[in-house]
């Protein structure tokens, strides 16, 4: 049986969904590509072709606890049903990476910063590859430094802060 979910990386990391359009592997783990990332942040892998997948992932962004903050999504266009489920989660989720779609692909996420990466490409690249992951994590390191000029740093819960 293939596991719907599947993540790498430390408990309280900022956390970066994948929307994964592929069909199932035989890998129950995120990618070699992305493997790099999850010393940075925890990388949630999600194969919503396989039965639960985002329902599984939907229950996980309800539960306040489930990932370190901020969680963002990566996408490939603007699949309604991956869409959906952004939009119940919007609160919590503080961008969605879109790769190789044209700009504007997801449009309907209220509250939700939306980055294009790539191009558009027919057919599109695979989620897992090293360019990707590469164009994924410029895209993210740009958000935290935005976040970071307007003082809003990436939310941590490993430990106290200065504030406590």
């Amino acid at each position: 049986m293939t596991t719907t979910v599947v993540w790498d990386g430390a408990e309280g990391l900022p956390t970066v969904v994948v929307f994964d359009p592929a069909p199932p592997s035989g890998r129950d783990e995120v990618p070699p590509a992305w493997r790099r990332l999850t010393e940075r942040r925890q990388v949630v892998w999600c194969r919503f072709a396989v039965n639960r997948a985002l329902a599984e992932v939907d229950r996980l962004l309800g539960d306040a606890d489930a990932f370190g903050r901020p969680i963002d999504a990566v996408v490939h266009g603007d699949p309604s049903d991956v869409l959906d489920v952004l939009r119940r989660h919007a609160g919590p989720i503080r961008a969605a990476v879109v790769v190789d779609a044209e700009a504007g692909a997801v449009h309907d996420v209220p509250g939700v910063r939306v980055v294009t990466v790539g191009r558009s490409h027919t057919p599109p690249r695979p989620l897992a590859g090293d360019a990707v992951c590469a164009d994924v994590t410029a895209a993210l390191d740009a958000l935290d430094a935005e976040d970071l000029g307007e003082g809003r740093g990436p939310e941590r819960r490993e430990g106290p802060t200065s504030d406590e």
